[in-house]
């Protein structure tokens, strides 16, 4: 290979494109992915990535073809992980702040004095961790790759030291403490002072005001336009508290992927351009269906994607069966499928779970339960997919999805879809001196200030989703697409070990069951013309009745007639499947295609049956012959040897007669039959007919 120097500028630039865009993907791993009880890297996010092709190389021969660039789009950072996990179950949060903290220790002295010396129990939102390694690499080597693949995007230096102080921020702000106030119950108060001391200093905002935006929040009156402050007991405290955390990490999030994006898209990295024109490959890699003992908003979300998806792989199985139907020149009667569209009609038509659940959120005092009792009373019809349960609570409703039914809690399920920050929250958020998350506040700000001007549904987490789920559907719709299924053998992350029942699970949550059963609806097996020959031939050959011993000559005729011949063939072995209708109308067990032979249910396994039959009593002639071949043999070995006379006088004088009569006693019984048989023969017995 030549060296770099001696590449074309064209090559060259290419091969940087790639290193970013390859490089780009440990970044997404380390700030979205997380430990979990099925997946020790788990994508915590969905993505679809756009591979760009610079269209003038697609008719050169060579190069054949140059990557250009890439766009990144993402889905549904699940958020709530930032602030709690399940550690107990060995879970863990997202792989950055391992790595982070990970880091030698004079590199975390120039993030921030907080971290020097601290480790992951050092932090609340982190906790306890029971392993560092994650496929075979270790949090401190994740660290090393991930800041050089930052380098590479260009993050670094100061603008590298921006982003890991706001991920320092993140983790403070899970050590603060609330506590009720002494002189007023309803109120609270910061008890961690050392704590909070830190957070001011790492963030860049006065004590005073992260207190005063933690504890309290604004109040407007509609009727004078007038503004004031109330308190917040510790709960609500911490629940801001965490809704702060979310926030910024989100917005952290948000930035990495529109630095990936500046870095890796064709139209900023890419100097020879067709006039902005490039091919596209897209890559979707979003959460497979999710069924928890716990399910909640997050899984709800995912679910309605993977219905959409679900309906797009079922158009295309269907689409893909029909033109293989076609292609054989075989007419497509009506196939039975399962359709998901009522199970998407429940979700997105009117009194639908997002509708219901939007105007819940719209309302002063929407409440959870009262966005379940909404979707009982607004879906009594029993044809709707949405399940009655009597030992449900009262804030539990359960949904019949194409896998399978998934029972949701809708707990905080309205504050998680209206996705509010408190104003005051962002106020003081505006203030940090950190300008990764002064910048992401202040659009904040900006976007809320035009929000206010349209629709309050219209900004909703799920209405959100759904405008980008279209988007994404149609985008998908203008492609050729193709499915890739990734199964996880067994739940405990044995290797080696397949656990049937949670495998075949996992298929029917895949749609891979419902598209088999969907393309062998009404012809289950097909076998090519040459197959059919090679295997089931030999059966006409050895049980054809002589009525139809034409069959064999047009068996034995030219290559050029082989679908002739199997049809035939096919036509005398499934005969006994033919159904006749009242009409008369004769249906066969099976249809000739162009190229092969699609058979009815049921038909292919009567000819395996008949095959096997076949090849039984073959076996029985075959040990016959071979016995009676042993004991010719012995009884001539015997003759040319005979034992000595004084075995033969023990023996006595009949037992020699016998032995000396034995080859001729079959003779007697051969000739009898013969003289039997011979008139039966003369008038055509069906003895002979089930010789032949």
């Amino acid at each position: 290979p030549s060296e770099p120097d001696d590449e074309p500028e064209e090559m060259q630039q290419t091969n940087l494109i790639v290193k970013r865009v390859l490089d780009s993907n440990p970044l997404l791993e380390a700030f979205g992915n997380a430990k979990t009880c099925r997946n020790d890297n788990s994508s915590r996010f969905s993505k679809y990535v756009k591979l760009q092709f610079h269209l003038e190389y697609l008719s050169r021969a060579f190069p054949s073809c140059h990557i250009a660039g890439s766009r990144c789009e993402t889905y549904l950072l699940e958020k709530s992980r930032v602030v709690s996990h399940a550690s107990k179950i060995g879970e863990r949060t997202f792989h950055i702040f391992y790595q982070l903290l990970a880091a030698p220790e004079e590199f975390k002295a120039r993030i921030w004095s907080g971290l020097e010396g601290k480790d992951a129990s050092s932090f609340n939102y982190v906790g306890h961790n029971d392993t560092d390694t994650i496929e075979g690499l270790t949090d401190a080597q994740r660290w090393r790759r991930t800041i050089f693949a930052l380098e590479i995007l260009g993050v670094r230096d100061d603008k590298l030291m921006t982003l890991l102080r706001a991920l320092c921020a993140v983790l403070q702000l899970g050590n603060l403490t609330f506590s009720a106030d002494p002189t007023n119950d309803d109120a609270s108060v910061i008890s961690s002072k050392d704590e909070l001391e830190k957070l001011s200093n790492i963030i860049g905002i006065p004590s005073d005001d992260i207190v005063q935006a933690l504890t309290h929040r604004s109040v407007t009156v509609a009727a004078d336009d007038t503004t004031f402050k109330v308190h917040m007991n510790s709960e609500q405290a911490k629940d801001t508290c965490d809704a702060f955390a979310k926030e910024i990490y989100s917005n952290i999030f948000d930035w990495l992927v529109g630095e990936i994006n500046d870095a890796t898209c064709a139209e900023n990295n890419f100097e020879k351009s067709s006039g902005g024109r490039f091919g596209n490959i897209g890559l979707l890699d979003i959460f497979g269906f999710e069924c928890f003992e716990v399910n909640q908003f997050e899984q709800l979300c995912i679910n309605h994607a993977n219905e959409k998806l679900q309906q797009k792989f079922t158009s295309d199985i269907f689409c893909t069966v029909k033109d293989e139907y076609d292609a054989e020149g075989i007419v497509l009667r009506e196939i039975l499928y399962t359709d998901n569209t009522n199970i998407l009609n429940l979700l997105e038509k009117k009194c639908g779970i997002i509708d219901l659940l939007n105007e819940e959120c719209v309302r002063p005092r929407g409440s959870d339960t009262g966005f379940v009792n909404k979707l009982y009373a607004h879906n009594k019809d029993p044809d709707i997919p949405l399940v009655r349960n009597r030992r449900y609570q009262r804030h539990e409703f359960a949904v019949e999805h194409y896998a399978g039914i998934v029972k949701y809690d809708a707990s905080m399920i309205v504050a998680k879809n209206m996705d509010k920050l408190s104003e005051d929250v962002v106020e003081c958020g505006v203030k940090s001196s950190n300008e990764l998350i002064r910048s992401s506040l202040k659009a904040r700000k900006r976007d809320k200030q035009e929000k206010n001007k349209g629709s309050l549904i219209t900004n909703t987490v799920w209405t959100k989703f759904k405008a980008q789920l279209g988007s994404l559907m149609d985008c998908i719709g203008q492609t050729k697409t193709r499915y890739v299924r990734c199964i996880n053998p067994n739940p405990d992350k044995t290797p080696g070990v397949l656990d049937l029942k949670y495998s075949v699970f996992q298929l029917r949550c895949a749609g891979i069951v419902s598209a088999v059963t969907m393309s062998r609806a009404a012809f289950p097996n097909r076998l090519t013309y040459q197959h059919i020959l090679e295997r089931f031939r030999f059966l006409a050959e050895m049980g054809i009745q002589k009525e139809k011993n034409f069959l064999l000559d047009v068996m034995k005729s030219a290559d050029a007639r082989e679908k002739q011949d199997v049809k035939a063939l096919l036509s005398y072995l499934l005969e006994p499947l033919e159904v006749v209708s009242n009409s008369g109308e004769v249906t066969k067990a099976f249809v000739c295609g162009n190229t092969r032979v699609y058979f009815r249910a049921g038909a292919l396994e009567h000819l395996e049956s008949e095959r096997l039959t076949a090849y039984d009593r073959f076996a029985t002639k075959i040990q016959s012959r071979v016995r009676r071949n042993k004991a010719v043999q012995e009884y001539r070995v015997l003759a040319k040897n005979p034992p000595p006379k004084q075995i033969r006088r023990r023996d006595g004088l009949i037992s020699s007669i016998f032995i000396n009569m034995m080859p001729f006693l079959p003779i007697p019984f051969l000739i009898m039959r013969q003289v039997v048989s011979f008139p039966l023969w003369i008038i055509g017995h069906p003895f002979r007919r089930r010789r032949n």
